[in-house]
């Protein structure tokens, strides 16, 4: 039979309240709400060790009801890593407005300097702020002259007309190995 370890990170669920997990959380470790911040340092905290499958989803389902994650891991495993946290947020029964503003798409700016000649694909002009486009696509971004063709001399070589070649010379002749004496060999059933 399995048994496992279980482990709080201090994660909650996606979309859940943060407020409402850590009084959760606070509810299941039965400790002050005002000391629940530990639990929610990212630090692996060992809930409970080395329990059976049913008691670890046991587990699990009363943590997921706070909002809450844990990481079940077989016994004797290491412990999970620590994760970063999002900024910590006081218990607090005030409610707090909260405005959301859509942000404009980020711009792709570089300087000039690190733009190389900083011309613009589409226009060919150059780049007066250091903001660049996307060129269309089959646009030609290298405007630069193509490297000099290698120069190989091929005068030593020669080919063979059509059809007389042969693999011969590429054949691997592997030496005849006699099979050696088995004879004194037999097999035994169990």
């Amino acid at each position: 039979m399995h048994s496992f370890d279980i482990y709080f990170l201090g994660e909650s669920l996606p979309g859940a309240d943060p407020v409402a997990v850590r009084r959760g959380v606070a509810k299941l470790f039965k400790v002050q709400e005002a000391s629940v911040d530990r639990l929610f340092s990212g630090n692996p905290l060992r809930v409970k060790q080395a329990v059976d499958a049913d008691a670890a989803s046991r587990y699990r389902a009363a943590f997921r009801e706070a909002g809450a994650l844990i990481q079940v891991v077989p016994s004797g495993s290491p412990p999970p890593a620590a994760r970063p946290q999002p900024p910590r947020l006081p218990i607090t029964d005030s409610v707090v407005d909260v405005q959301t503003q859509e942000t404009p798409a980020p711009k792709l700016t570089t300087s000039p300097a690190a733009a190389g000649d900083g011309v613009d694909a589409k226009t060919g002009e150059q780049a007066r702020d250091g903001s660049f486009d996307l060129a269309e696509p089959g646009a030609i971004l290298d405007h630069s002259s193509p490297p000099p063709a290698a120069q190989i001399d091929t005068s030593s070589l020669q080919a063979l007309p059509p059809n007389t070649g042969s693999l011969e010379d590429c054949r691997n002749e592997k030496p005849h190995r006699p099979i050696p004496d088995i004879s004194h060999l037999r097999l035994v059933d169990d």
